[in-house]
């Protein structure tokens, strides 16, 4: 099996296929990526497509000597990003809660399991989920890209400091006051 950056080279080298398993391997990662930092569906797909858009036509500015996650992270932030100012200069918003994704990139709606059958563990659940949610849209989105690409995405605190372009520390620290700040908005209804 060929290393991300190996595809990425034929795939310069004009092997469409080459692009095609890199597209496989990181479009539910990207989308998962653009939720979780928009908070709506539509949004996170349109972001996602236009990430794998701009790697194409950038992939002449890719450097082997970087890692292709990282790079592509990089470009699906400033996407995203760029996503949600337009979104604050007047698009509307769909709350959609978090959760498992089916294989089309949808959000799965969350089944319980027999022991969650009792209706006010499931209410509380839900709510938790939402709050949640609404918690980690409020955070200022320096705190929730850093927190979202290490918890979320599982990258490494290089990898986050690469993406973000900033410090190691600089990712620890964005990390640790997105904790904090989601601690706070949900300390009343955690025990």
């Amino acid at each position: 099996m060929r290393t991300d950056e190996e595809l990425f080279e034929l795939y310069r080298g004009g092997s469409r296929d080459a692009f095609e398993i890199l597209f496989s391997r990181y479009h539910r990662k990207v989308i998962h990526f653009a939720y979780r930092m928009t908070g709506e569906q539509a949004r996170a797909e349109e972001a996602a497509q236009e990430t794998f858009l701009r790697v194409a036509r950038a992939a002449g500015t890719w450097q082997p000597t970087a890692r292709f996650s990282t790079w592509l992270y990089t470009i699906a932030r400033r996407t995203t990003l760029n996503y949600i100012r337009d979104e604050k200069d007047g698009g509307e918003k769909v709350s959609i809660l978090p959760g498992e994704e089916d294989k089309d990139g949808q959000p799965a709606p969350q089944l319980p399991g027999p022991k969650a059958l009792n209706p006010e563990e499931m209410a509380w659940s839900a709510e938790v989920r939402e709050r949640f949610a609404a918690a980690l849209q409020r955070l200022p989105e320096t705190y929730r890209a850093a927190f979202v690409l290490n918890r979320g995405e599982g990258l490494s605190y290089e990898e986050v400091a690469s993406v973000l372009g900033i410090t190691v520390q600089a990712v620890k620290s964005r990390i640790f006051r997105a904790r904090e700040m989601l601690m706070e908005s949900l300390a009343e209804i955690l025990p």
